[in-house]
């Protein structure tokens, strides 16, 4: 293996603090997990409950530019007037739901977390320590032209460890194919409903699927000897783009790569990822397709600083059966993937407004939600759609990983 010519960066242990906590809140619900980066801007949907919870100040920065703006303009006007600062800065409790939605016609099933919010004085972590926020007892249902799903109440859904109850109460559709539980369908809109139109806590939103972004070119499997199909082989220690087929506006896309192996017989994982939102209108795209481009090594470098530095260590990665008869094209290794997710709408603005990017205490960003009723809420309702295709990688790239006792190909080096 070519030893790395840089320093291993020490883990962010803020970072990871901070999604433990935002796993708590938003329940971390299968399937629906569209990226680490939306997790930590979904749970704005929960934080107006818990204004002043530490772990969510990366994506509260905006409440807290209100309060710090407001706090010092009530200063200035003690120190001048030498009024009293004995007012109520605190608006009046009152009740809203908080819905957390996230579509994906690749999963079994479709989890709705419907919740209590509420703006409360004191210890806001005791309160929601010590309190379960979730709403029991919904009718919840999904609907697309004639087709109607009713979600059943799941009690007791477990949650990361944390200050928070250990398990909440979702909802659940079932979206596997089998009898009264179709699938979901691609580029079609749906719309969730909780409760019914006459109640006084009803609540409604609509989200459009996105089509799939099919990934094309060299990441696609290719014809081997015989009847025999395979992985794609790819030179990661050169320039390397993958492209996929255009969505019409107003889809945005995210980028992610990721890098099963094994260190010393251990299982373990790196991810390149996500990119920056982009959407149709952005250089990467034409009208037919996008594509992405990583720079010479950039991949390679990014995998080498995440893998574990052990002594003696040795890394290997699955090989085998990467070609295979085209019935047993599921034995194919899935070690090196490349994936595409391409955004709706309405989930498209939710982290677009919620960017956690700040540039100074006199930005105000505006509050977003694709949700409405008969009652205040917050939250999102949107969806998502994936492509992933797998590969494996030729021997230069295998040697600078130090995979699979991989001997150096001539001329091949880091530098």
């Amino acid at each position: 293996m070519q030893s790395k010519p840089w320093a291993t960066p020490t883990k962010d242990v803020a970072l990871q603090q901070l999604n433990q906590g935002i796993d708590v809140a938003i329940g971390k619900l299968p399937g629906n997990v569209l990226s680490s980066r939306l997790s930590r801007i979904l749970v704005e949907i929960i934080s107006s409950s818990f204004s002043n919870l530490h772990y969510l100040c990366s994506t509260k920065v905006r409440r807290m530019q209100k309060k710090f703006q407001f706090a010092l303009l009530a200063l200035i006007l003690a120190s001048v007037w030498g009024c009293s600062t004995d007012f109520e800065v605190y608006a009046p409790e009152k009740e809203i739901r908080s819905v957390y939605c996230v579509l994906n016609p690749r999963s079994d099933f479709q989890y709705v977390r419907v919740a209590k919010a509420y703006q409360v004085k004191g210890d806001a972590i005791s309160y929601a320590g010590a309190n379960d926020f979730s709403m029991k007892n919904l009718t919840v249902k999904l609907k697309a032209g004639n087709k109607t799903w009713t979600a059943i109440e799941v009690p007791n859904f477990p949650k990361e460890s944390g200050i928070f109850l250990p398990t909440h109460t979702v909802y659940q559709f079932t979206t596997d194919g089998t009898s009264g539980h179709d699938t979901l369908a691609y580029d079609t809109e749906y719309t969730l409903e909780i409760g019914t139109p006459d109640a006084d806590d009803y609540i409604t939103g609509k989200t459009v699927v996105p089509p799939l972004p099919r990934i094309r070119g060299d990441l696609n499997i290719i014809y081997g000897s015989g009847n025999q199909k395979c992985l794609p082989r790819l030179f990661l220690d050169r320039e390397y783009s993958f492209i996929w087929k255009t969505l019409a506006e107003p889809i945005n896309y995210e980028v992610r790569v990721g890098f099963n192996f094994e260190a010393n017989g251990v299982r373990d994982s790196v991810l390149w990822g996500p990119s920056s939102m982009f959407n149709s209108s952005s250089p990467k795209c034409s009208s037919q397709e996008c594509s992405y481009k990583f720079g010479e090594k950039e991949l390679l470098q990014d995998f080498a600083r995440s893998m574990p530095e052990l002594p003696n260590v040795n890394y290997t990665y699955d090989t085998q059966d990467s070609c295979a008869p085209e019935s047993q094209l599921y034995l194919m290794p899935k070690s090196l993937w490349f994936e595409v997710t391409a955004v709706d709408q309405y989930l498209s603005n939710y982290l677009i407004v919620n960017d956690p990017a700040v540039t100074d205490l006199n930005t105000t960003k505006p509050e977003y939600t694709n949700l409405s009723g008969n009652m205040e809420a917050i939250g999102i309702f949107g969806s998502y759609t994936t492509d992933r295709r797998y590969a494996i990688m030729q021997a230069c790239s295998e040697y600078l990983l130090g995979l699979n006792n991989r001997a150096q190909p001539v001329g091949c080096t880091w530098d």
